[in-house]
């Protein structure tokens, strides 16, 4: 059993928030290396009604699950597929492959706890033999499914399925799951038991220890968390290179910096007013002082225009702007 200590709540919705929330998830700049930052600490496996009152006595563990040696069984979720709810069998009763189950207990009023998770499922996306399940509970299935939905128009999770209990908020009844923790994550191997995992504030160091276990039930070398993240980022900057590379917009540009500069007007995110303002700037400070620069930007700037790109009101109006200049 794993353990860690509770940490200020705010911190960690502001960590789970961040980690996803950027293109690249956690590492380089205070846009996307918050995560790396904002908390520290390990797992912890008490609950909300069982903190150690001060008489020097180490705090009971706290179980919620299958324990090491005992047999996962098959259990029902809810998969969103093509947009509707599909309801399936996971845990096959003879798989010999490593499973990684998270269950995760508490949702609160949004899914941001499962952000983080997405550092995980990149690792084990290297791992053909692995299969990776992120099991939500909750009562209110009406909710969670247009949760779902949203999980799955994105990209986050490539390797893992995400699904809610069939269950509910109990979650399956021959797994003995505690609902007073945030999170039981159990790995296995051929159906058995090898780690279980209680989180009751999961943080970025808590990704490090489900992948460890992880990599110890497949016989892999010991990840590291600053590796795993260095690899995604760089992952994460090629895939935001080819995106740039491929759209329309970026193949209309003289060159390649007007161009990303460009692409960063038409597909900005954040506040459309804000992101006008700082990449028309931008696009002046490249045109500069040079006549020449200044007419191909003109020249882009009405191609651009003449493309059917769905600009919204704030880039069509600086474009507008610097097309006439």
């Amino acid at each position: 059993m794993k353990h860690s200590h509770r940490f200020h709540r705010r911190a960690l919705i502001r960590y789970w928030f961040v980690l996803a929330a950027a293109g690249l998830i956690v590492g380089a700049t205070p846009k996307v290396d918050r995560a790396a930052k904002a908390v520290a600490g390990s797992a912890v496996a008490q609950a909300e009604d069982e903190t150690p009152k001060a008489t020097g006595t180490a705090p009971e563990p706290v179980f919620s699950g299958p324990q090491p040696g005992e047999t996962i069984k098959p259990f029902k979720v809810l998969q969103i597929k093509d947009g509707q709810p599909d309801e399936l069998e996971i845990v096959k009763e003879s798989d010999e492959r490593t499973t990684l189950i998270c269950f995760v207990h508490r949702l609160g009023d949004d899914d941001r706890i499962l952000f983080g998770l997405g550092l995980v499922d990149f690792y084990g996306l290297r791992h053909k033999e692995l299969t990776s399940h992120f099991v939500l509970l909750s009562d209110d299935r009406e909710r969670i499914t247009a949760m779902l939905r949203g999980w799955a128009r994105g990209s986050l999770f490539p390797k893992s399925m995400v699904s809610l209990s069939v269950d509910g908020v109990e979650g399956p009844g021959s797994y003995g799951l505690n609902r007073n923790v945030a999170m039981t994550v159990l790995v296995a191997k051929g159906n058995k038991v090898v780690d279980n995992m209680v989180f009751q504030a999961p943080n970025y160091r808590d990704l490090e220890t489900i992948m460890k276990a992880v990599a110890k039930a497949l016989g892999e070398p010991e990840p590291t968390l600053a590796k795993v993240q260095e690899e995604l980022r760089a992952e994460r900057q090629r895939q935001a290179d080819k995106r740039i590379k491929a759209s329309p917009v970026f193949k209309l540009a003289p060159n390649e910096q007007l161009g990303r500069i460009m692409y960063g007007m038409v597909n900005g995110r954040g506040n459309p007013s804000n992101n006008a303002a700082r990449f028309s700037k931008q696009l002046v400070d490249w045109a500069g002082d040079s006549e020449e620069r200044k007419s191909a930007l003109k020249k882009y700037c009405k191609a651009v225009l003449a493309g059917n790109f769905g600009l919204n009101r704030y880039s069509q109006e600086a474009i507008e702007k610097l097309a006439e200049d």
